[in-house]
Formats: structure tokens, C-alpha cells, sequence
């Protein structure tokens, strides 16, 4: 679903959503040039589709406000920030990991930190991706 601001330049939405594709398009004023941005994880695709279904009139406000790409970039570097400090956490405390990477198994040690890391982004996502701004 395309989500555009009431504001307009020119004919056509200042800012717009599409919750579909992930992508964030703007017009520049200045320019009066299309401006767009694709975001390519997995937890902006999750986050969107949820307000979409949950808080469709909020993600409408942040749109209207001109704060989508802010709000989708903070959101992002959030995420990722807290995924690479659960997965470092959970291979500090994996003791298989820590044989492996003692053993130099590096197809082990590899193949662990990727089930690590898919745990730990399951627990962000749970944790930040479905709260994120839905305590307002």
C-alpha cells in the first residue's frame, strides 16, 4: 500500500510510502527532482507491514510530517545496532562457538554464528520492531 503526504509540489506528494516495495520517495523543492530510497531489510519490510495493519493513521502522520525516511533510517540503524550486540552477547556465551573458534573450524564456527545471529534477530524483532512507536 502507497501511504502519500496531504502536502504537495507541484501536483504530486511531497513524500510517499510503499509498504510494498519498502521504498521512501520525496521531491526535492528545490530541484523539484523525485528522490528515492529503498530500504532492503527484512525488519523495515516487517515494521511497515505491521503499522500498516495496526496503526495505519500513525504511519499517515509520519508520512504527512515529512519524517518517513528519519523515522525508517532510525529505526534500521536501531535494529541492526541491537542485533550486533545480541549476536556478539550470545557468541560470548556460546560455549560450541568458542570450540570452534579455538579449533579454527571456520565452516563451524561460521555456521554458528549464523543461527546465532537468526536467534538474535528474532528476539529484536519481537522486542523493537512490533513496539517501535506504538506506545504513542
Amino acid at each position: 500500500m502507497i501511504f502519500k503526504s496531504k502536502q504537495e509540489w507541484d501536483g504530486l506528494p511531497l513524500w510517499a510510502v510503499d509498504t510494498d516495495t519498502q521504498t521512501v520517495t520525496h521531491i526535492n523543492p528545490k530541484t523539484g527532482k523525485k528522490e528515492r530510497y529503498v530500504f532492503h531489510t527484512d525488519h523495515i519490510r516487517y515494521y511497515l507491514h505491521h503499522i500498516e495493519d495496526k496503526r495505519p493513521e500513525l504511519l499517515q502522520e509520519i508520512v504527512d510530517k515529512g519524517e518517513i525516511y528519519k523515522h525508517l533510517d532510525e529505526l534500521d540503524t536501531k535494529v541492526t545496532d541491537a542485533v550486533n550486540r545480541q549476536t556478539e552477547l550470545l557468541m560470548q556465551s556460546s560455549r560450541e562457538y568458542q570450540i570452534a573458534n579455538e579449533m579454527g573450524a571456520i565452516n563451524i564456527s561460521g555456521s554458528i554464528g549464523n543461527l546465532l545471529r537468526m536467534q538474535a534477530q528474532r528476539a529484536v524483532n519481537e522486542a523493537m520492531i512490533y513496539l517501535w512507536k506504538d506506545e504513542e
